[in-house]
């Protein structure tokens, strides 16, 4: 008996997702490419971290999305995984049948890097370029530093690193966030008359988004 697996190559140096207008419809609606390989294995193990037979099958309308996602390997060879109607299709053809956190957490992430808006989760990624309506947001980087050894009780601390623009402008806001001992707040920026809100540690809704996630919102979050 053929067992069903996800990847024959775990090499990948570039992903590409494409977010369809529906199953029935191959107008794409939004597409990325991401070629920080520390953040496409990241991706690649939580889809191998997942069955990969699934044992239920579902009837999809023509209206059901579909996100797909083309990894180019080492080896040459290109691999392809889909998620329709927000469930991720398994090797063997079906799908997961109980709910599965990992399976929505990553679509959650994956919708978010390619269709990026207010108050959706983001997953950062070094100098991958999230393009809103009105700017473009770059995470540039991170410093850390750990706790000194016989030292004060001072870290571990970061500096994170973001630099934010208009598409065609030569004007750049350049934001530097910084975590240690007390949590992150909002940091304000301004692109034209409006102000925005980047958001590292917490959302509006009070989930945590440090240490991989960011949020851009309009509203300072109200406290707890």
């Amino acid at each position: 008996m053929k067992t069903s697996s996800w990847f024959k190559d775990t090499d990948c140096v570039e992903l590409t997702v494409i977010k369809y207008k529906s199953v029935s419809d191959d107008i794409a609606l939004a597409s990325i490419t991401i070629k920080d390989k520390a953040a496409i294995n990241d991706i690649a193990d939580r889809i191998r971290s997942l069955p990969p037979a699934g044992a239920e099958m579902i009837k999809m309308g023509p209206k059901s999305p579909r996100t797909h996602l083309s990894f180019k390997c080492g080896d040459g060879s290109i691999q392809v995984v889909e998620f329709l109607d927000k469930r991720i299709k398994t090797p063997s053809t079906g799908f997961l049948g109980a709910k599965n956190a990992i399976e929505d957490d990553l679509y959650r992430d994956l919708d978010g890097l390619v269709q990026p808006d207010l108050n959706k989760r983001i997953p950062k990624i070094k100098n991958h370029r999230i393009e809103f309506k009105e700017f473009i947001i770059l995470f540039t980087g991170a410093i850390h530093t750990p706790q000194p050894d016989g030292g004060p009780t001072v870290g571990p601390t970061s500096r994170n690193f973001y630099s934010i623009w208009k598409e065609g402008s030569a004007n750049t806001v350049s934001l530097e966030i910084f975590d240690g001992q007390i949590s992150p707040g909002p940091e304000g920026f301004l692109v034209g008359k409006k102000i925005y809100y980047l958001l590292t540690f917490e959302n509006g809704v009070h989930e945590r988004l440090y240490p991989k996630h960011f949020e851009v919102s309009e509203k300072i979050p109200r406290r707890r």
